[in-house]
């Protein structure tokens, strides 16, 4: 019951871990080794069809439409130069296929599912296992993810929000590993976001690919959401926050450390990276609690409305985790 507690409320027992600071070349170097890593995996799985194959097993025969193995027999660079080839004067169609070909594929969604799923494992295992180590290298594997994604999608395809996502997560999360709150409350946070990241991603793959009820779907990612993105985070915000602020005396001398030098006379230092770390979990919260009301408002359209609109990319989500 206690352990069902701290995962509900992370406020583990005992004497707390702090994250950090952990060294700025330790953290480089994680980030580098996990970044080839995630480079090597998502380039072969999305070029192959061997998640889809993996994916074809789970649910009934011919239940996934022709185009998605038609992705994946003419590749990732063969679907967006499909997409974009319309001709000038066509100008109606045109626009569907920019809008089209900004959308993410079948493989891309599925190694969202994948990759998001081995992040929540390690984060998983680095708590049971209480190594910090551990956690340093599943957070690194989530910025990995979005550096490779960003080059992946390209300018062509990489769209705001998305490109927002793509910087302060990492922001986000470099900046946790220089704080002394309990990594078990990161580790949490990991799992809210990346558990409810790789859902997202194959619930977007069912929506696009398979014959399944869009208005089920969105329900059921309505709850998810509710959840993982919005009640969970906010919950680690609060505890983040609190312990950054205690750790340095109040509210009002936060971003600085006052020292003392002869006893009696003080100065505060330069800013350091509190306040970016703190903008960051507000954009990232903003992004949570915007796409919750998204997918809420998706479940409660008439479901041929929906699947016509995911069919053609016309909604896309925002970013992977959104």
């Amino acid at each position: 019951a206690q352990g069902a507690l701290s995962f509900l409320v992370p406020l583990p027992p005992g004497e707390a871990m702090p994250m950090g600071p952990c060294p700025v070349q330790e953290v480089a170097l994680s980030v580098a080794v996990m970044t080839g890593l995630c480079w090597a995996v998502g380039r072969y799985l999305t070029r192959s069809d061997l998640m889809l194959r993996c994916a074809a097993r789970l649910h009934p025969a011919d239940s996934f439409r022709d185009e998605a193995w038609d992705e994946v027999r003419l590749g990732l660079e063969g679907c967006v130069a499909a997409a974009t080839a319309i001709p000038d004067e066509e100008s109606d169609v045109k626009a569907k296929g920019r809008q089209s070909a900004k959308r993410r594929f079948a493989t891309e969604l599925l190694f969202i599912t994948v990759h998001n799923g081995t992040v929540s494992v390690l984060a998983l295992l680095a708590w049971l296992l209480g190594s910090p180590s551990l956690a340093l290298h599943a957070f690194a594997l989530e910025v990995a993810y979005e550096v490779f994604d960003s080059f992946s999608l390209g300018l062509l395809r990489l769209e705001p929000e998305t490109l927002i996502h793509h910087i302060v997560s990492p922001i986000c999360i470099l900046c946790s590993t220089q704080t002394e709150v309990d990594f078990r409350v990161l580790c949490h946070l990991c799992i809210c976001i990346d558990l409810s990241g790789a859902i997202l991603g194959y619930s977007k793959f069912l929506l696009r690919y398979a014959h399944v009820s869009t208005t089920k779907v969105y329900q059921n990612l309505t709850l998810v959401y509710a959840l993982l993105r919005v009640v969970g985070p906010l919950v680690d915000t609060v505890i983040i926050v609190w312990t950054e602020v205690r750790t340095r005396g109040g509210l009002f001398v936060l971003g600085g450390h006052l020292i003392t030098e002869d006893g009696s006379h003080t100065h505060l230092v330069a800013t350091d990276w509190t306040q970016l770390y703190f903008w960051a979990m507000a954009v990232l919260n903003s992004f949570n609690i915007y796409f919750f009301y998204v997918i809420r408002a998706r479940a409660r359209l008439p479901p041929h409305v929906v699947a016509s609109l995911e069919r053609q990319g016309a909604i896309s989500g925002g970013s992977r985790g959104s």
